[in-house]
């Protein structure tokens, strides 16, 4: 196969739309890549959310003949009957959930350094692009593979992966682009506290 597998086709596999060949062949590509099995966890958050906006649509069309009951003046005044008005309501509020929430594909992968000084580090970003991380390693534990965890501002996890050591440094590859804003980078060994966290301003 290909180095990483097309979103359009991640899509597809899971929403179980693939068979045969092309089933087999992802599913063994799935089974070696983490970078690819990051990518299938957005998009299938990106799918749970589609279904969530479309039983919300489905509710609110259920509810429709007691709202629209508010607005009889305007459907007398524009001649048209007001399950269409609902109809036409309820499909701009999926339209606008699925583009507000459906991954972006990310530009070319940036190199991003985050040094730490005194435990604190603060590295930056362009919005839009995926992320080649490199995160500065000394005085932690050496070891193979390393869990990393992105967070907003807020606390909510925005990506999460693992990291290699290599020559003083973690590095990881994080397939997704952000929004402007303030992250937090953390290195995870075995417990949920954080090894070292490192600060990310994207802009």
């Amino acid at each position: 196969m290909k180095e990483h597998i097309e979103e359009e086709q991640l899509e597809a596999y899971a929403m179980h739309l693939l068979a045969g060949d092309e089933l087999a062949s992802v599913e063994e590509h799935l089974l070696f890549c983490e970078t690819c099995q990051d990518q299938l966890q957005a998009v299938e958050r990106y799918v749970q959310a589609l279904r969530g906006a479309a039983m919300r649509v489905r509710k609110e069309e259920n509810e429709a003949p007691a709202v629209c009951g508010a607005f009889d003046r305007l459907r007398t005044l524009l001649r048209v009957p007001m399950p269409i008005w609902c109809g036409g309501m309820a499909m701009a509020v999926l339209f606008f959930v699925a583009t507000s929430q459906r991954p972006q594909r990310p530009g070319t992968p940036v190199d991003v350094e985050l040094q730490a000084v005194r435990g604190e580090s603060t590295g930056t970003a362009p919005v839009g692009h995926a992320l080649h991380l490199r995160l500065d390693s000394h005085g932690v534990e050496e070891l193979p593979v390393w869990r990393i965890e992105i967070v907003d501002s807020g606390g909510s996890l925005a990506w999460a992966g693992s990291g290699t050591s290599s020559d003083a440094a973690i590095t990881a590859t994080v397939p997704r682009s952000f929004t402007p804003g303030t992250y937090y980078v953390r290195l995870l060994k075995d417990t949920a506290d954080p090894v070292r966290e490192y600060q990310l301003v994207v802009k």
